[in-house]
């Protein structure tokens, strides 16, 4: 049987590719921030998996109003990058057995999962990839959640799709040594009234009950109050709960967390405890 081996949950944002300039106190928040994807970068490399699942979603290039499924899984041996939003263009290897077995795994889990063999990739797999993955690379497997456009998978639906993925993925046969990444929030809005504002109060309740494995307690928030208080962009802890349920994570450990207000975006780091 396979293993998960590693697992982490990071915020992102395309802001985050560029450190902050004018603000001597932003510029110490993000360079923490990278100091804790450094962190984490290496604990990843040490781990020596044979792929990394990435938990994402997309803003309105891969998927819109046109075709919108809730699951997708990039099924393909090669994943592009968009490269837009001023993030650094760069593709990444798939292994396209092992998509397949997951894409079956989950079907026959009772998820709806969509395959998605040439799924390109936009920031929220970019960013946090990129600085992962900062002079080396890794075969990757995307799974993409629909974190933007309503109707939006529950929170709890969200953990038990993270429970079954973990199922799956130890009962395949493809790959041995599987590391997982949730990512997405923390709180920001994107492109409302609002964008610029960060809820400290709701990012810190948020990691002091993830950090703590309550990972079923966040899944029982409602989702329109989130979004309230925290911004459309907090739509995105789903993938933070999916990552922790997948792995069977015991908490988290904090690598870093800064209100970056360049980015406009509270930014977690974090290592799952496993």
């Amino acid at each position: 049987m396979a293993s998960i081996v590693w697992a982490a949950a990071t915020a992102h944002t395309g802001a985050m590719m560029r450190a902050p300039a004018g603000d001597t106190g932003d510029l110490e928040r993000a360079q923490r921030v990278f100091a804790g994807f450094r962190t984490l970068g290496a604990s990843l490399k040490a781990a020596r998996p044979d792929v990394l699942i990435v938990i994402a979603t997309d803003h309105f290039l891969s998927f819109d109003y046109t075709v919108l499924p809730i699951f997708a899984v990039g099924t393909g041996e090669r994943f592009d990058g968009w490269g837009e939003f001023g993030v650094p263009k760069r593709d990444y290897q798939g292994r396209a057995a092992f998509g397949a077995a997951v894409h079956a795994g989950m079907v026959g889990a009772g998820f709806d999962l969509v395959s998605a063999r040439d799924l390109k990739l936009d920031h929220s797999f970019s960013c946090p990839l990129q600085l992962l993955l900062d002079g080396w690379d890794l075969p990757i497997l995307p799974i993409y959640v629909n974190c933007t456009i309503e109707p939006l998978p529950t929170l709890s639906r969200c953990l038990d799709f993270g429970a079954a993925l973990g199922e799956v993925v130890r009962n395949q046969r493809v790959l041995e040594r599987v590391a997982i990444v949730g990512t997405g929030g923390l709180s920001h809005w994107v492109g409302m009234p609002s964008t610029g504002t960060i809820n400290r109060e709701f990012d810190q309740r948020f990691l002091d009950l993830f950090t703590a494995g309550r990972c079923e307690d966040i899944a029982r928030w409602d989702s329109d109050e989130v979004i309230h208080s925290a911004g459309n962009g907090a739509a995105e802890i789903r993938n933070w709960i999916m990552a922790a349920a997948a792995a069977r994570s015991k908490g988290a450990r904090v690598l870093a967390y800064e209100p970056v207000a360049a980015w406009n975006t509270g930014i977690g780091v974090t290592e799952l405890l496993l």
